[in-house]
């Protein structure tokens, strides 16, 4: 597993800052992990619960989203 750390993606859910880990050589959403996850808010970036419901169904359909960064980004190097 390897850290990552997006500081920013902007999606149609929103601006979110998010770190945690992934396997690179099994590039599958099931292989993402998640540390710390922050949506773009008026006031600044806050932090989101991982573990309520809601938040919970808002990772699952940004998990796509997140892979599709790290695949671009690792191509890259």
């Amino acid at each position: 597993m390897q850290f990552f750390n997006i500081s920013r993606l902007n999606t149609d859910f929103g601006s979110f800052r998010i770190s945690g880990y992934w396997c690179s050589e099994k590039p599958k959403i099931e292989n993402i992990n998640i540390k710390s996850i922050e949506v773009m808010g008026t006031d600044g970036w806050v932090l989101l619960n991982k573990t309520s419901v809601s938040n919970s169904q808002l990772i699952d359909s940004l998990l796509p989203l997140f892979l599709s960064h790290l695949l671009s980004k690792d191509s890259a190097v």
